[in-house]
């Protein structure tokens, strides 16, 4: 019974490391509880069991692991293994590298959390924001950029919280604009708790350290636009195309009215019969459009008036109009949050919108 511990762990003839020097040798003789008696190089000594361990484990944390930081806060970075990537060298874009972090738990290993990192694999500076929701509720957000072919610590999540629904959304600015590539790109990244547990298996079995995710490849191009008349293009108010992609297609199948000077609003009613007088007889696709284009102006002048929110009344109808404000939403860096629920004032029909 006094050797119980020792003999549970290691045995006779048993390969061992010696932690201090890294030298692997062999057990020789099982000493008490505490201790045991190796021979390392042609030389036998005792040493406690603290002082060494199963040199398999220090080869797979050496391949694997990277040592952590005493406190790692979101901005920290850790080394990414950059040959993950070599495989697209020619489809290059922006990839969610996971990196797994082993504790042992008795005899077993198991997964502790997991490391999230960004890596930009494009020639552009790109701005993001970045949300973990859990059970869909925020969990963590972050705003900032990253540079071209470089990477970014983003989050740590508990290996339990893929009993959470874990979502990760994204969304993806370029820093310089340019005429040929698209605004925004938006993605939304789920775990699958059964898929990530397979990946585990295999990253284990081929020593490998990274499981790495392609979210885009390459920065989208622009849509084209079709070209208008000189005539109606003078009359078009400019429109900026920063919310759905259908937003855009809406307002160039109709002729809208000349831009007019606003004020900003805490409370904005997209009800048609509020923005257009004669609205009879529109169809149901331009006066969408209409809808949206006041929103659009509306929301970017209380960004531009430090506004600290604003209620946008939409209606419930079918939930179209509802649906395309939230797209935009999503996409747009200024926005903090966004609730639609229900209000002793408009009900389920109006989104309030709180700004950074």
């Amino acid at each position: 019974m006094q050797l119980k511990n020792a003999i549970m762990k290691y045995q006779k003839g048993d390969n061992i490391l010696l932690l201090s020097s890294k030298e692997e040798g062999t057990v020789v003789d099982i000493v008490n509880d505490n201790m045991v008696m190796i021979e390392v190089k042609g030389t036998s000594f005792p040493v406690y069991l603290d002082q060494i361990d199963f040199p398999y484990f220090h080869r797979f944390t050496q391949q694997k692991l990277v040592k952590e930081k005493p406190r790692l806060i979101p901005g920290d970075e850790i080394k990414v293994d950059r040959s993950k990537y070599e495989v697209f060298k020619t489809d290059k874009g922006m990839f969610l590298s996971v990196l797994p972090v082993y504790q042992m738990d008795g005899l077993d290993e198991t997964v502790k959390l997991m490391k999230f990192h960004l890596f930009n694999d494009t020639p552009h500076a790109i701005r993001f924001y970045f949300q973990i929701w859990l059970n869909n509720q925020l969990d963590l957000e972050i705003k900032n950029e990253i540079q071209p072919y470089n990477h970014f610590y983003l989050a740590d999540l508990i290996f339990e919280s893929l009993n959470d629904n874990p979502r990760f959304e994204f969304n993806f600015f370029l820093k310089e604009p340019q005429p040929k590539l698209a605004t925004s790109v938006q993605k939304t990244w789920k775990i699958k708790p059964k898929q990530m547990f397979v990946q585990l298996e295999q990253l284990r079995s081929k020593a490998e350290a990274t499981i790495t995710y392609p979210l885009f490849d390459k920065f989208p191009e622009r849509a084209p636009e079709p070209p208008a008349p000189a005539e109606q293009a003078k009359k078009k108010a400019p429109v900026t195309t920063i919310g759905s992609g259908n937003f855009a297609s809406l307002l160039s199948k109709i002729q809208l009215q000349p831009e007019t000077s606003l004020t900003p609003k805490q409370e904005v009613d997209l009800h048609i019969e509020a923005l257009e007088k004669n609205w009879k007889g529109l169809s149901n696709i331009a006066i969408l459009a209409i809808q949206l284009n006041a929103f659009q102006r509306y929301l970017e002048l209380a960004i531009s008036h430090h506004q600290h929110n604003l209620i946008v009344i939409h209606g419930i109808g079918k939930g179209k109009l509802k649906d395309e404000i939230h797209q935009i939403l999503k996409q747009t860096p200024e926005v903090a949050s966004f609730v639609n629920q229900y209000h002793a004032k408009y009900g389920y029909g109006a989104t309030e919108i709180t700004f950074r």
